[in-house]
């Protein structure tokens, strides 16, 4: 918006007692013609702007000119920065580098550098994920206008089938980018990945939202499979695996090298690929029928192979 591109404008302008055109442009991601439309709209508005000529020339805000920047204090800035920051990263929006300008600007007038926040949040798309950049606009369209999406969905067994829902919520959890949302078909609220919808439409019909709660995904509410806990021995090195997932308290004992266990999972091939993930650095213990359930899949999986 035009607007939010003036005030970033006006932050870096105050925070620099010249800065040339060229450099504004680059900083707000637009055309130096932009930029100099935007330098005649604030010196119409009153703004006491002046402009230097020569090799250290630029743009510049009169000293005396001030705004009041106390409503947020650093901590907060610093907060809302990192979270805009992810945000940008996934969705590209170039409104928000106007409002991460604000916001630097009370850092640096708090004396705090950009490159002094303790910590950072890279949500930035590896390559196989860049298509679901278009994928979340679309997504983040119809939650803000509460218009109905139309899609088709391959479920974990390879089954087709075509959704109209009621988009709700976007969730990113353990790599993965999921919908919460009102499915029409099964007239009841449902859990989406992104990457398994395809040949989506936002259509111009609206919905009235309803009392919706996030669903937990914890894997008890949303999964009605029962988890079995079973004990494993895993090597030190992705010991962290564990702890990342279930906590310390999963942890049983450490035994030299390798370490036991608790590990729960849903007992059928899904839950097994879980476990195919810590490769040779893993072996199940007990209990012995999902031992020997897990030998059978691996040997269908070696069969596969053998069969040349």
């Amino acid at each position: 918006m035009k607007i939010d591109r003036l005030i970033a404008m006006i932050m870096i302008l105050l925070e620099n007692e010249v800065i040339n055109a060229g450099a504004l442009a680059k900083k707000l991601e637009v055309s130096n013609r932009t930029i100099y439309r935007d330098i005649d709209t604030l010196t119409m508005a009153g703004l006491p702007i002046f402009t230097t000529q020569g090799v250290a020339g630029g743009v510049g805000l009169m000293k005396s000119y001030k705004i009041d920047k106390r409503l947020f204090t650093l901590k907060d800035v610093q907060t809302l920065s990192t979270s805009l920051e992810s945000y940008r990263q996934l969705y590209n929006h170039k409104e928000i580098v106007h409002v991460l300008e604000k916001l630097n600007g009370i850092r640096r007038e708090g004396g705090q550098s950009e490159k002094e926040s303790r910590y950072a949040v890279d949500l930035s798309l590896n390559q196989g994920n860049r298509s679901l950049r278009s994928l979340l606009s679309s997504i983040e369209t119809a939650i803000n206008k509460e218009r109905y999406m139309v899609f088709d969905y391959i479920d974990k067994d390879g089954n087709i089938t075509s959704r109209k829902i009621e988009p709700y919520q976007v969730v990113f959890k353990e790599s993965s980018w999921y919908l919460q949302a009102f499915c029409t078909l099964k007239e009841d609220y449902r859990i989406f990945k992104l990457a398994r919808i395809s040949k989506l439409d936002v259509l111009p019909e609206t919905f009235v939202p309803r009392d919706f709660s996030p669903l937990a995904m914890d894997g008890s509410d949303w999964m009605s499979r029962e988890w079995v806990p079973v004990t494993i021995r895993i090597a030190l090195s992705i010991k962290d695996k564990v702890i990342e997932r279930y906590g310390e308290e999963n942890i049983i004992r450490v035994e030299g090298n390798s370490c036991l266990a608790t590990f729960p999972i849903i007992n059928n091939e899904s839950g097994y690929d879980v476990l195919l993930r810590f490769g040779d650095k893993c072996e199940i213990i007990e209990p012995s029928e999902i031992r020997e359930a897990f030998q059978n899949y691996i040997r269908r999986i070696l069969a596969k192979y053998e069969e040349q």
